[in-house]
């Protein structure tokens, strides 16, 4: 495996699960007191690989099951941290969110039912504010993002439409933008590699299908289908559906992660899918 895919590779898998010991992240994997990735030989893969498994589940503590067995409220209202995120979110009339990442260079409708927060940014705060974000698991999946590199972890969707939360499961939708990295869609040769590595790093996680879609009239893009068990807030065993979506930007990759419960996928992919349609990639 090359350096770049190496490091893409290792950013996506961040993206999977909160469940790699690597400095600065939690040494327990939420899947298993003993989960642990394998060391490998590039060193650099091996973080890479930690920071990206971790960041799509680990933006939202609905994505990441977690064996305690209770879900404590949050105690402290988080203060707001300036930081020039360059991008904009715009509502539209319609409900839907068109967020605008000016920095890496796309942009993309989120769709109306839908929160879409960028990392302490004044819609974040708002976030708390609204009574129909009062639930605890969304008020934990918001917490969640908090410390998180607004740099790389560009935005949050939540589903907070009612009756939604399934199994305590809040489906969402998180952005990462790795601008250091390219994979080639020309085959299906990095993808593969990079859907390899998930198994290795995410405990009890499988890989159904590996694909590079040709979309009429856009770029070829990458998506990976996964599952992988766990456990939700209250300690019950649960599995959940993934998948990842892979763009080349004019500078690095963007993965756009969508996770929910796998028993409430088919209601909610169709609106993911829908979503990737609208997305509009600057030109080099």
């Amino acid at each position: 495996m090359n350096t770049r895919r190496a490091l893409l590779t290792a950013l996506i898998l961040f993206t999977t699960i909160l469940a790699c010991v690597v400095p600065g992240l939690p040494a327990a994997s939420p899947f298993g007191e003993d989960a642990s990735p394998s060391p490998t030989p590039d060193i650099r893969l091996d973080i890479m690989v930690a920071r990206t498994v971790s960041a799509a589940l680990d933006l939202t503590a609905l994505a990441v099951p977690t064996v305690t067995p209770t879900l404590p409220p949050p105690t402290v209202t988080p203060t707001p941290k300036p930081f020039s995120s360059v991008s904009t979110l715009i509502k539209q009339d319609n409900g839907s969110t068109l967020f605008v990442d000016e920095s890496a260079g796309y942009e993309i409708t989120v769709p109306a039912g839908w929160l879409a927060v960028r990392i302490n940014e004044k819609e974040y705060y708002d976030a708390w504010t609204l009574p129909e974000n009062a639930d605890i698991h969304i008020q934990t999946s918001l917490l969640s993002i908090k410390e998180q590199d607004p740099a790389t972890f560009r935005l949050l969707a939540l589903d907070i439409q009612e009756g939604h939360i399934k199994n305590e499961i809040v489906t969402n939708i998180n952005f990462i933008w790795d601008p250091q990295t390219v994979l080639s869609f020309d085959t299906d040769v990095d993808l593969q590699s990079f859907a390899d590595e998930l198994p290795s790093v995410t405990d009890g996680l499988t890989v159904s299908s590996v694909e590079i879609i040709i979309p009429p009239g856009g770029l070829p893009y990458g998506v990976i289908k996964s599952e992988v068990g766990g456990f939700n807030p209250s300690g019950a065993q649960v599995s959940l559906y993934q998948k990842m979506a892979l763009f080349n930007l004019k500078t690095g990759t963007l993965v756009i992660t969508f996770a929910t419960e796998n028993g409430f996928a088919e209601t909610t992919l169709p609106v993911f899918d829908a979503m990737l349609g609208t997305i509009a990639i600057e030109s080099e």
